[in-house]
This record gives C-alpha cells, sequence and structure tokens, in this order.
C-alpha cells in the first residue's frame, strides 16, 4: 500500500498532538497537586468526590452553628451565674431583715439595696447576644421587661400622658385604688418599692401614713382623705401644678402595637443532619416557679415591700419564695450546661467527622506527586522522541512540490 506524503504528515501530527496533550495533562497535575480536575478525568470517581463535598460543606455548617449555639449558651451561662449571685445578696438580706433587732428605718435602708439588685436583675434578663435579646424567644429584638417611670418632671411628661394616674374621687379613707398608665390606660403593676412618690401643689404626702401601696398589684389605699380625688387625664388633677405622681415599674416587653410578647419561642441551630437543638431559655422558664407561681420580680417586690412597711412576717416568708426563685434558676443552668456539654461533644465528632471527609477527597483528588513526576518525565522523552523523529522521517524536497 502506497503512503503519501499527506498521509505521513496526519499521521505524525497525530502522534505528535497525543503526545503533547499527554504532556499538557501531567504538566496541570503538576501545577495544581490535583488529578481530578473535570468530570471527564475520571467520571466515577468525580461523582464521589462531589458527594463528599457536599458532606463537607455540611460538616463546616454544622461546625459554625454549634460554634454560635455554644457562644449563644456561654452568655446565658454568664447571665445566670450573675443572677445566682445577686440571689444570694437577696438571701442574705432577707435573713437579715428579719432579725427582731433591726428598726423600720433601718429595713428601709435594707430595701434601698433590693431596689438596686432588682435593677441590676433586669439589666441582666435583657442581656444581648450578637444584638439579640437571649431571654424573650423568638422576639429577640424586644427586651423581656421592661424598666418604665410614671415621671412628673416637666410639662411635657404631662402633655405626652408619662404620669400615671388614678380615681379616688368620692373614695372613703381604707379605700383601695388602681393606678393606671396615664398613655394607654392600662393598669400598672409590678412597683418597685421605695421609688413612690406623690405630691398636691406641692405638699408630699407619706407613705404608711397618707397612704399605703401595694406593690406587686400596683394599688394605693387612702388613708388622708385629701387623697381622695380624681387625677384622670383631662381633669384639672392631672397638672405640673397640682398632682405629681412618681414612681418605677416593671413591664413586660410590647411589640409596635404595644401588645406584651411571649418568651417561650425555641431558637435551634442545626447541629447535625435532620438533628437541631434548642439552645435558648425563656424569661418565664427561668424566673418562674411551676409549682408555686412565684415569679423573680414578684418575690423581689414582695420582699421589697415588706421592708418598706417593717412587716417582718412577710419578711421571713420572702426567704422561701427567694428559695424558690433561685431553684428554678439552678434548673434552668443545669439544663443549659447540659445543652452546652452536648454541643461540645457533638463538635469534637463534627470535627473528626470533617477530617476524614478532607482524607478521603484528598486521596480521589490529589495527584501522586512522585508517579505524576516520573509520567511526567517519561511522557516529555516520548514527547521529544516524536519530534525529533518526525524531523527524520519528514523531510521538505524540491520532489515534494513538482
Amino acid at each position: 500500500m502506497r503512503i503519501t506524503m499527506k498521509a505521513l504528515h496526519r499521521s505524525m501530527l497525530d502522534v505528535i498532538n497525543t503526545r503533547y496533550s499527554d504532556l499538557a495533562d501531567l504538566q496541570e497535575q503538576l501545577a495544581t497537586g490535583k488529578r481530578l480536575r473535570r468530570p471527564s478525568d475520571d467520571p466515577i470517581d468525580v461523582a464521589n468526590d462531589l458527594q463528599l463535598m457536599t458532606r463537607q460543606s455540611e460538616l463546616r455548617q454544622h461546625k459554625t452553628n454549634i460554634e454560635d449555639g455554644i457562644s449563644y449558651m456561654s452568655i446565658t451561662e454568664t447571665a445566670m451565674e450573675s443572677m445566682n449571685t445577686l440571689l444570694q445578696r437577696v438571701r442574705e438580706l432577707a435573713i437579715q431583715g428579719a432579725s427582731d433587732t433591726l428598726s423600720a428605718k433601718e429595713r428601709g435602708f435594707l430595701n434601698k439595696e433590693i431596689e438596686q439588685l432588682t435593677r441590676q436583675l433586669v439589666a441582666l434578663i435583657n442581656t444581648k447576644y450578637k444584638g439579640d435579646y437571649i431571654f424573650n424567644g423568638l422576639q429577640t429584638k424586644i427586651p423581656p421587661i421592661l424598666l418604665e417611670s410614671s415621671s412628673a418632671a416637666t410639662v411635657d411628661d404631662y402633655d405626652n400622658l408619662r404620669m400615671a394616674y388614678f380615681n379616688a374621687a368620692g373614695a372613703a379613707v381604707g379605700t383601695s385604688v388602681q393606678l393606671f398608665k396615664g398613655f394607654s390606660g392600662e393598669a400598672v403593676t409590678n412597683i418597685i418599692p421605695g421609688t413612690f412618690s406623690l405630691q398636691i401643689a406641692g405638699v408630699t404626702y407619706g407613705e404608711n401614713t397618707d397612704f399605703t401601696v401595694d406593690y406587686k398589684a400596683g394599688t394605693i389605699t387612702i388613708l388622708n382623705a385629701a387623697l381622695a380625688i380624681d387625677v384622670t387625664p383631662g381633669t384639672a388633677n392631672y397638672d405640673i401644678n397640682r398632682v405629681a405622681l412618681t414612681f418605677d415599674y416593671l413591664d413586660r416587653g410590647r411589640d409596635v402595637y404595644g401588645q406584651a410578647v411571649s418568651n417561650r419561642g425555641i431558637i435551634e441551630r442545626d447541629i447535625e443532619s435532620g438533628i437541631a437543638m434548642q439552645i435558648n431559655i425563656g424569661m418565664d422558664e427561668m424566673t418562674t416557679d411551676m409549682e408555686s407561681g412565684t415569679t423573680l420580680f414578684g418575690a423581689l417586690i414582695r420582699f421589697g415591700q415588706a421592708l418598706v412597711q417593717d412587716d417582718q412576717p412577710n419578711i421571713s416568708g420572702a426567704i422561701d419564695r427567694i428559695d424558690a426563685v433561685f431553684t428554678t434558676i439552678l434548673s434552668a443552668q443545669s439544663k443549659n450546661g447540659a445543652r452546652i456539654n452536648r454541643l461540645q461533644t457533638t463538635l469534637d465528632r463534627n470535627e473528626n467527622q470533617y477530617i476524614q471527609v478532607t482524607s478521603l477527597r484528598s486521596e480521589l483528588e490529589d495527584a501522586e506527586m512522585a508517579e505524576t513526576t516520573t509520567r511526567f518525565m517519561l511522557t516529555q522523552n516520548v514527547y521529544n522522541a516524536a519530534l525529533q523523529s518526525a524531523a527524520k522521517i519528514i523531510q521538505p524536497s524540491l520532489v515534494n512540490f513538482l
């Protein structure tokens, strides 16, 4: 069979191009360190590698979720530890206040500290993590508890209905009347003991002399007929020159519509495939004794009221209420600690799995450098030999152009 020059040229170019393609492929493997760079390199191994890549991405995201959950619960743990410390101090004051040797004035001094401890506990309940309130369930942009005030310092306070009010018009001495919020008209509750002040036309009326206060219920009992008046907004008494009613009180966090929000929502993090874990604890879960119904701030307010009113039996009773709340916080703290331990264990397992998956991917993807280098040198020699042989076989001649 006659082999033409054109056929010889085509055959030699095919051989040279094939060898050059092999050389370029090996050179790319050496440059990247990867054996698999495109599906055509090894379809089965590439498919397996893509599955491992997906698994690796899942593990990486789960690790991020776990670490975020641990950080979230660590902030929770720190806040609860501080609450325990403050409650221990409250209990010490309750024991001290129950002593027969203390006078009414000295118990009033104790309430000054209880007031500050209450304010500090409010700050702890409103702890944030990354700008979110951690004890208010799903309502993370709303504080679980608010420290509000009935203000009567300026005309603006009256114009904007910041001062609370009551209506005791025609009430007999000994009658209890409810306090209401000036703006919304809702009943006031959970007043901080020791913050209450009532003035009429510049005259300051004394607690336990002219009136008494039920700080938890938000009512005052009239003991002086001069207080049997109507202070409802719109009346002459709701004026800076007449009645000044000031105090601080606690309220639930509220949404933009003014509605109290729940703090029982669950915040979860995906920690493994198909497994999510709760990382938050709501304020009610942490501060309310479900058996007795005693709440943290309810116990503090009752205790402060007993100190202000020199009520020794209720001061003694405050110890049991404080213990009930203390136990509830300890229970929540134990639950939070158990969750942290679980996440730590899961994190260790996640890291081990990530190392295993990374190793498997490396076995599939990575080029064996020694073997690849040897093959590259061999292929290079073959390529050079192909070039040299082509140069000897295909030599241009004038005869080729005749």
